[in-house]
């Protein structure tokens, strides 16, 4: 999602609605970063990264959705993956040679970074322009420090930077479709979260576990052997609430690994999915949705509107106390709910985050728009069989304040 133009095209002669499939034509792509490539100047190819547009070859993944292709590592390499990155057309096309998929997408790092974040794990190396004329084999962490600038010293989440995320030539076509039968529509939504927060997957039920009991003593390694008893009930209580979160339609949780100047900074995040069908009558989900919300605002809510390219979401604000379940009926709360309407209007996410810090209101909205403005939609075509990344749940969608999470656990006991 974002407000901001589609800038996947630096000529500005492509036509985002026709697929790209690749056509040695030497002035797409970026000209900079061919010039830093064939000087072997990191520096400028970092700038060119930043600046410019980058050549991605894509494939279809089954369900007519795009996907960045990476292809496998060298051999000996302790991972299974290579991302390879192109300064032109010209020099995708020697690389892929006589290979049947051709398809391409120019990408910045608004979504470029993201998905290396994202996926690094299983990345062994960034390589650009492998097949010459004079590649480039570069780190994860380094592509990261070269896609991301540093971060003003008022920022030390590196997150407010305010461009958003670019659209794609290949999802603005799909979301061109929403409106016709047969026609893509939003199967799921795809949090991409840099590397300090931490992820649980709420439908993974081992795995879940296992991420919990990461976080809990990632948090508590501080406190030693006698925080024993504190991992185990910690533990207790975050799957208590990550089953209620799933049984509720959440999907992922995520906590905000991020030490602050004086305690650790405390912001969960929940991700659901309601899969509604068709509309009824003339409102939307959405503006049914909002239409309740607005009716139960209190005197210190705030519930506004924005209309993106991808679609419109609703922002609710909204302060409240902790739970008596864990004695924080005296913990001030504050809520912010993002309600977004998926492509095709039958579905809608919720991403509702929760946090304690309520005195630095705007600092925390700031991280949470960021958040928003990182997810992509994940676009498929309806049919009997379509895989859903998501795994909607069916019912009604309830604007109605669930009982957040706690704050993640800190040695700081914020």
């Amino acid at each position: 999602m974002t407000e901001t133009t589609p800038q996947d095209d630096p000529t500005g002669t492509r036509d985002p609605r026709v697929p790209a499939t690749v056509n040695p034509q030497s002035d797409v792509g970026s000209p900079a970063l061919a010039l830093a490539l064939a000087a072997g100047d990191r520096t400028a190819v970092g700038e060119a990264l930043r600046e410019d547009a980058v050549v991605v070859p894509i494939f279809d993944r089954g369900d007519g959705t795009p996907q960045v292709q990476a292809f496998p590592a060298p051999e000996g390499s302790t991972k299974p993956y290579q991302l390879c990155l192109f300064s032109t057309t010209q020099t995708l096309g020697d690389f892929l040679g006589d290979a049947p998929d051709r398809a391409f997408s120019l990408r910045r790092r608004e979504s470029l970074a993201p998905f290396i974040t994202r996926h690094g794990e299983a990345l062994e190396q960034v390589v650009i322009d492998p097949a010459g004329p004079s590649p480039m084999t570069l780190g994860v962490a380094e592509t990261l420090a070269l896609l991301d600038p540093q971060p003003p010293a008022d920022d030390p989440t590196g997150l407010f930077d305010e461009t958003g995320a670019g659209i794609s030539g290949e999802a603005l076509h799909a979301l061109g479709t929403v409106e016709e039968p047969g026609g893509y529509r939003g199967i799921g939504i795809e949090l991409n979260l840099p590397d300090h927060w931490a992820i649980i997957e709420l439908d993974e039920p081992e795995q879940r576990e296992r991420q919990i009991r990461e976080i809990v003593k990632q948090q508590t390694a501080k406190l030693g052997d006698r925080s024993a008893p504190l991992r185990r009930d910690l533990r207790q209580k975050m799957i208590e609430v990550a089953d209620k979160a799933e049984a509720a339609g959440g999907k992922v949780m995520a906590y905000l690994l991020l030490p602050g100047q004086e305690a650790t900074l405390a912001l969960n995040a929940t991700l659901y999915w309601h899969d509604l069908g068709p509309e009824e009558g003339s409102s939307s989900h959405l503006q049914r949705i909002q239409d309740r919300l607005g009716a139960n605002l209190g005197p210190d809510d705030a519930l506004t509107r924005t209309e993106t390219l991808s679609g419109p979401f609703l922002r609710h604000i909204r302060l409240t106390h902790g739970s008596e379940e864990v004695g924080g009926q005296d913990v001030p709360l504050l809520l912010i709910d993002y309600w977004a309407e998926a492509p095709g209007k039958q579905s809608v996410a919720r991403l509702a985050f929760s946090t304690p810090h309520v005195g630095i209101r705007d600092e925390m909205l700031r991280l949470t728009d960021k958040v928003l403005f990182s997810t992509e939609w994940i676009l498929g075509q309806p049919s009997e069989n379509t895989p859903t990344d998501a795994a909607p749940e069916t019912g009604p969608a309830d604007p109605s304040p669930a009982t957040p999470p706690p704050p993640a656990p800190s040695p700081a006991g914020v």
